[in-house]
């Protein structure tokens, strides 16, 4: 029997209705409520790429302090010594991490991490060999720092890069902040746990649980799938991919500005908190230079609290003005910190400013990613890199140099001045980076 008009539209938009039910029913997350995406822990390659972080840098971390450690205790050198192990830990970024940029656009980039990891763990194996064998000297700790620099150099550019590839734009922001909870994780670990191991079982022990981290992390990236590398037109010289980088960020006057800053906090304030610290609780206060474990656990403590607060925030405007803002905080406690006359009032001034750190981290790695095409990502990420690994040892030795003449405080203070200064005209001066992003 025939059904009428009105019947067949009923009918009609039943079928739609039925079918837009299924439609919704089967889709995934993400397509019902674009505005607010799935976590960046629920891809899994960003997850088995999160774990490893998690690993490496908390040996990245160790590795800084215990080869200080090392000098200033161990061995029983001064604080021109220690800069110096760093200066030579971090002088590989100098002259590779730029290469490895370009690598990172054009090579596989999870042999990369598994390759240079393997080669890591290696040069922990060698020290934990040497010091358990009391062979260990200032000169081998210089050649141990230079080959344990060399692989976490060519590495670095790959992990910064991999990140935009493996989420959407819309967890770009929160998945940072997640890799930013897992590089202050092993901020607030690496060094406590190196120092409780290192009182165990000595520093042969402490450079044996470096590498058995590195080993472990390797099997995360084992499993681990990576979107290919898309290049554009022919393969040219390093010289001319890395001129291509640069023109990019010469070209953005906001992004230029953002990376001189970076450039200047990793040559002044990074390395008087990150090394010229150890030393100072060594001479001002009496005390094991491995107890400056605490104070940087306190600091990643501050660091993962804003970060997890950034994380969910999501996405915020003006992050160029909230990395400025976070750069002069962190300056000004910086300074703070040279001149404090205790060792408990140390360890509150790190907790802030590991506070202003979380957010100097997200803002800074956020607008880089997001300004960047995904072509050129690994090439600007090796500038990045090269403003952070490559800048610190050269102003760790700088500042070594300066802290027999005047003191570790008083080098802190000088040094985070000078950072202070540069961000505070910057804020006043270039509005196209304070409204950036």
């Amino acid at each position: 029997m025939p059904l009428s008009a009105p019947a067949e539209r009923y009918m009609g938009q039943r079928s739609i209705c039925k079918a837009l039910s299924v439609t919704l029913r089967d889709a995934p997350a993400e397509s019902v409520d674009p505005e607010k995406p799935a976590g960046p822990m629920t891809v899994k390659p960003f997850r088995l790429l999160w774990f490893n972080n998690v690993g490496f840098f908390l040996v990245a971390n160790a590795q800084r302090f215990v080869f200080g450690w090392l000098v200033l205790d161990g061995l029983n050198r001064d604080e021109f010594d220690q800069g110096l192990a760093v200066f030579a830990l971090g002088l590989p970024a100098a002259f590779l991490v730029l290469q490895a940029g370009v690598w990172a656009d054009r090579l596989d980039r999870r042999m990369m991490l598994i390759t240079t990891q393997a080669a890591g763990a290696v040069v922990m194996a060698l020290a934990a060999l040497l010091a358990q064998t009391d062979r260990i000297s200032f000169a081998w700790v210089i050649a141990l720092t230079l080959l344990a620099g060399t692989a976490s150099a060519i590495g670095q550019p790959v992990r910064s890069s991999l990140i935009p590839a493996l989420v959407s734009k819309q967890q770009l922001l929160p998945a940072i902040a997640v890799n930013a909870i897992a590089i202050t994780a092993s901020l607030i670990l690496g060094p406590v746990v190196a120092k409780l191991v290192g009182d165990a079982y000595g520093f042969a022990g402490a450079f044996w649980f470096q590498a058995g981290l590195l080993g472990i992390g390797i099997l995360f990236l084992l499993p681990l799938e990576v979107p290919p590398v898309i290049s554009e037109g022919p393969r040219r010289s390093i010289r001319s991919e890395l001129g291509e980088a640069g023109r990019h960020i010469w070209g953005d006057p906001a992004l230029r500005t953002l990376f001189c800053l970076l450039f200047l906090s990793s040559a002044t304030i990074n390395p008087a908190v990150m090394v010229t610290l150890q030393a100072h609780i060594k001479e001002a206060f009496e005390r094991d230079s491995g107890d400056a474990a605490i104070p940087f656990a306190l600091m990643g403590l501050g660091i993962a609290i804003s970060s997890v607060f950034v994380m969910k925030k999501g996405d915020m405007k003006n992050k160029g003005a909230a990395f400025q803002r976070a750069m002069m905080a962190g300056s000004t406690i910086t300074i703070i910190i040279g001149q404090l006359p205790t060792f408990g009032l140390i360890l509150l001034f790190t907790f802030f400013m590991g506070l202003a750190g979380g957010f100097y981290i997200n803002m800074n790695q956020g607008l880089i990613q997001s300004s960047t095409p995904q072509h050129l990502m690994g090439r600007v990420m090796g500038v990045f890199a090269m403003s952070q690994a490559g800048l610190m040892p050269i102003g760790a030795l700088a500042l070594g140099a300066v802290a027999q003449r005047l003191g570790t405080g008083n080098t802190i203070t000088f040094a985070a001045a000078i950072g202070l200064l540069g961000v505070g005209t910057t804020y006043i001066r270039s509005a196209e980076l304070r409204r950036l992003g």
